[in-house]
């Protein structure tokens, strides 16, 4: 079933426009008299007036309150995939050419992404700056993205977890964030974020789990672990420098990239959050700490979005707590690695 039979059926009235696209008075707020709610031939719809945007499934989650698998069934998806397809992690046998072909497929995310109003509508209202989703390549998919015209690149998509047997892609209805190994065209990773209320909230390759971000931030001596990639792309748009372990158990292998460096734990600020932090700083040792920064009233770090007030707060709660940390580093590492902490203390030394 299309969007259009779906939104026949609950009464909603479309109007043809004359860009081969239709109206109508959106469903999802009042007082629409000018009708905002636009439906593409692609099958989607945005409203210029609330900003809701989707698909068929989206909408069956975010108007009728569907659970996702029960949207996905009610369009005629074919979205199941084998227990082994989501939970067993492979060994890369040909990195280079699997790390090519998952970045070939997070640019054809990205660019669905920055062709698309609502993805970028999401990215924007949890502060995510246009550059910042440029730099990183943040995606989306609706399912129906990838062109995959050989059998060798099913084959592959299969192995990672990225497209089932029957073509359908495991990131449908995510914001798709992969991990770029800097410099290059490789991506060694790729993390999905559901936008329809999907009970698993991320959703990974079956790759070798690595610390996200790392690459990038490899050389500085001190490093943010964030607990999710939105609040890893938060602090690295306002310039520390923060990657992503990923939950409380850290492989020997990660373990050891990390060797040597400041570790600052940013958690979220609830009972888990607090207690996976835990959990890793007894796994990384005496140099790191546990950021505390529950005075600011946040769940975490991504609550804090574009607040240039509330990044100020933090960022004064980062230098008190991480004096020990830094004291000993040069003003070229502070400029090199932490441009937004190095004028406050540097002003603080003269």
């Amino acid at each position: 079933m299309n969007l259009y039979d779906i939104l026949k059926e609950n009464n909603i009235k479309l109007i043809e426009s004359s860009q081969e696209r239709w109206v109508a008075h959106c469903p999802f707020h009042r007082g629409d008299r000018d009708p905002s709610f636009t439906v593409y031939p692609s099958g989607t719809y945005f409203c210029f007036g609330c900003h809701e945007w989707g698909d068929a499934v989206k909408f069956l989650t975010d108007f009728k309150g569907m659970s996702d698998e029960a949207a996905r069934e009610y369009v005629g998806e074919d979205f199941r995939f084998l227990k082994s397809d989501k939970n067993t992690v492979i060994k890369v046998k040909n990195s280079t050419q699997t790390y090519k072909f998952l970045y070939g497929c997070a640019e054809e995310y990205h660019q669905f992404a920055l062709k698309s109003p609502g993805p970028l509508t999401y990215l924007f209202g949890r502060g995510i700056t246009a550059d910042t989703a440029m730099k990183y390549k943040i995606g989306y998919t609706d399912g129906k993205v990838l062109r995959l015209n050989y059998a060798e690149e099913y084959k592959l998509g299969q192995e990672i977890g990225l497209i089932s047997k029957d073509g359908y892609e495991a990131m449908s209805h995510r914001i798709t964030i992969p991990n770029l190994i800097s410099g290059s065209l490789l991506c060694d990773f790729m993390m999905g974020r559901t936008v329809t209320n999907d009970k698993l909230k991320y959703l990974g390759t079956r790759m070798p789990k690595p610390i996200f971000g790392f690459w990038e931030v490899r050389h500085s001596p001190i490093i943010f672990i964030a607990e999710g990639q939105f609040d890893w792309l938060l602090l690295r748009q306002n310039g520390y420098p923060a990657a992503v372990v990923g939950g409380t158990h850290i492989t020997r292998s990660n373990r050891s990239l990390l060797r040597g460096k400041k570790i600052v734990i940013v958690p979220d600020n609830d009972a888990p959050g607090k207690s996976a932090a835990i959990s890793l700083q007894h796994s990384l040792g005496e140099d790191s700490i546990i950021l505390d920064y529950t005075s600011l009233g946040v769940k975490d770090v991504g609550e804090l979005e574009m607040n240039v007030v509330q990044w100020e707060k933090f960022k004064k709660l980062v230098l008190e707590q991480t004096e020990w940390l830094i004291s000993s580093m040069s003003k070229r590492t502070l400029q090199t690695f932490l441009p937004t902490l190095a004028d406050t203390i540097l002003s603080h030394s003269t």
